[in-house]
């Protein structure tokens, strides 16, 4: 009976041993220190990725600026062809408007809008000026109806290439956010013209191919 009694006695001791190893166990799993130590410990792909950051070749000031003049550079060279594609196009017929190849490339990407968009417009409305609306009005094209005058045709390709661009207060909820087809939809609604926005188009498709 003695021999029985220890052995249970030992018995019972070594399962409270192993409750306590789990219950220490759970304690390390969930409590706040051990919680501190995994979220300090940084992760193996984290100090790869740190190491790698720390050796990667640096550019020096210098490279960034070769490679941001280089780039000025290709924009402004785009910039320039845009506008000699303009010039060829209207020049084809010796159209007034061919003087401002440049101011309708710089108003086009100063509002976000295609470069080829109003001088086809200007090609369809008035045959690139030569039949623009009134006399001394410098507007070719066609905007309000023909009652809008401008000082300058520097003037009229800016403002009506901002109301094209959805950027002028007065205007802007019938062109903004729209493609090119919904921006002449807007300037000559399918229901007064029912093709003209395949015109303006098809003039856009020549101008990109002078």
């Amino acid at each position: 009976m003695k021999h029985i009694s220890t052995s249970s006695h030992y018995s019972v001791k070594k399962i409270l041993y192993r409750l306590s190893v789990a219950g220490y166990a759970v304690y390390l799993a969930f409590s706040p220190g051990a919680f501190a130590l995994q979220a300090e410990a940084p992760e193996k792909g984290f100090l790869l990725h740190e190491d790698a950051l720390l050796h990667a070749p640096q550019l020096s000031p210098s490279t960034l600026q070769i490679d941001e003049e280089r780039r000025a550079r290709e924009q402004e060279e785009a910039r320039r062809e845009e506008a000699r594609k303009i010039r060829r196009y209207f020049n084809r017929y010796h159209l007034p408007l061919a003087k401002y190849a440049e101011q309708f490339v710089e108003s086009a990407h100063r509002y976000g809008i295609d470069w080829r968009l109003l001088p086809a417009i200007g090609f369809i409305e008035s045959t690139g000026g030569k039949f623009a609306c009134g006399n001394g009005s410098h507007n070719a094209f066609g905007w309000h109806s023909c009652k809008k005058h401008f000082r300058s045709y520097e003037e009229s390709i800016d403002f009506i290439s901002k109301n094209l661009a959805g950027k002028h207060p007065k205007t802007a909820r019938y062109y903004r956010g729209k493609s090119v087809r919904g921006i002449l939809e807007a300037y000559n609604p399918p229901s007064v013209v029912p093709d003209y926005a395949d015109k303006v188009m098809h003039q856009m498709d020549i101008i990109s191919r002078m």
